[in-house]
């Protein structure tokens, strides 16, 4: 796994774009309480949210949040997440232990 983030994620990083407040809000397991905040929209989690948000912790490395390396970790989030998911969601974080 690369070490660095794509010019796009260091921008959104550094503009605290909704991209980067996506993949945070990923890490912080509080994708749940956004969707809270605005009933009306309740927008699923892509492919990309992931992808920034596992880009970020290998830059980062947190102890809390989603670890995407540990099977029962993502296992557990997904049990967590389910109805924020969409079935490429679950394929995209189960496929390094498939």
């Amino acid at each position: 796994m690369r070490q660095t983030l794509t010019a796009f994620e260091l921008r959104a990083v550094i503009k605290q774009t909704a991209a980067y407040r996506n993949a945070q809000a990923i890490l912080d397991g509080e994708w749940a309480a956004r969707a809270e905040e605005n009933p009306l929209f309740q927008a699923p989690i892509t492919v990309a949210d992931l992808t920034f948000a596992r880009d970020l912790q290998a830059v980062e490395p947190s102890e809390k949040g989603l670890d995407f390396d540990d099977y029962g970790s993502v296992q557990k989030w997904i049990a967590a997440n389910r109805q924020f998911l969409t079935t490429d969601d679950v394929a995209w974080l189960r496929q390094d232990f498939d």
